[in-house]
This record gives structure tokens, sequence and C-alpha cells, in this order.
């Protein structure tokens, strides 16, 4: 039985991780590594921790970053003002945007994208972490208080692993179902 979150977190060494001004497609395959590191009884990853220069875990790239770093930035429009006192109003202009989506979608170069795009760009900060020695009640209050899929797992100041919403799931269900499992319906 899990007594702390030392025992149900994953060490950073079987999570991936790469270095801030990797690119998109050096996570990806960071990511596809780590899978096939995890053992069958694992869920899979579905986040990159993104390290800065002095080792530190600073960002996490998500299903959603990778989305993000996808789509083509758009410049704003330096014309904008001239728009504006001619009445061209926001409605056209987003309707202008979403008609040359729909012609020029198709030429995103998504292997280039990833290639060319720095996960700086697109992660999300990480802060909400628990210390290794927490109990399994402490890390289901924080999850609920801070309503993420994942908590940084610290030793003093230095992260040692993560603790996946999933995997803390996971150790629940197996307690539960092994500590006399589902009663039976009469």
């Amino acid at each position: 039985m899990a007594t702390c979150v030392r025992d149900i977190m994953l060490p950073l060494s079987e999570y991936a991780v790469v270095a801030e001004d990797a690119t998109v497609l050096d996570a990806l395959e960071a990511l596809r590594a780590a899978q096939a590191k995890l053992p069958p009884e694992r869920q899979p990853h579905r986040a990159v921790l993104v390290r800065n220069r002095r080792g530190e875990i600073t960002g996490k790239v998500h299903y959603f970053a990778f989305l993000r770093a996808m789509v083509p930035e758009r410049k704003a429009l330096k014309e904008r003002d001239v728009m504006d006192r001619a009445g061209v109003g926001d409605d056209l202009r987003e309707s202008s945007m979403r008609m040359l989506d729909f012609f020029t979608g198709h030429l995103v170069d998504f292997r280039e994208r990833a290639r060319s795009v720095c996960v700086r760009d697109v992660c999300t900060g990480v802060a909400a972490s628990i210390d290794e020695g927490a109990a399994v009640s402490d890390a289901i209050s924080m999850f609920l208080a801070q309503q993420t899929h994942s908590l940084l797992v610290r030793r003093g100041s230095g992260t040692v692993g993560i603790l996946r919403l999933s995997d803390l799931f996971d150790e629940l269900s197996r307690q539960i179902l092994r500590d006399g499992g589902v009663p039976e319906r009469t």
C-alpha cells in the first residue's frame, strides 16, 4: 500500500524531459522514447517536462501546447489603424482571416513546424508541487485545489519526479479493489 507520494511518483529519469531550447520535434522524440520504457501497468505520458539552463523544471509541453505549436503565428496587422479608419470592422477582419486559413491551412508542414518551434515558446509554466514524503491524502487535496493533471515532486528545493493524476487514480483504485472490491448488490 502506497503511504506517500514517493511510492507512486515517476522519477524524472523515467519521464520525458527536454531542455528549454529543444524543438517540438525533440520533445516528441523524447516522449516516444520515454513511452517505450514504461512498464505495461503504467499509464502513458501525456506531456514532456522542460528544464532550464540551471537544471530546474520550469515548464510542461502538454497536448494543447503541441497543438499550439502547429498553428502558424499571425503577426499583428500593422495596418489596423488604417483599416479602422476605412471602416473595416473586427467581423470582416476575422472573416478574412478564417477564409485565409481555409485556403492556406493545407500548406502547413507540421514536421517543419515541429523542427522550428522551440518548446520554451509553447510550454506552460509549472508551479504546483508537493514534497515526496507527503501523504497520499495530501496529494488528493493538492490535485483538487490546483485542478491539474500533474504535480512536480520535490525533495528540498529540487525536483525529483512527477506525480500524475492518472497514477494517483490507479493507486487509489488498486487499494479500493484490493480492500474488499465492489460490494455485491442485493
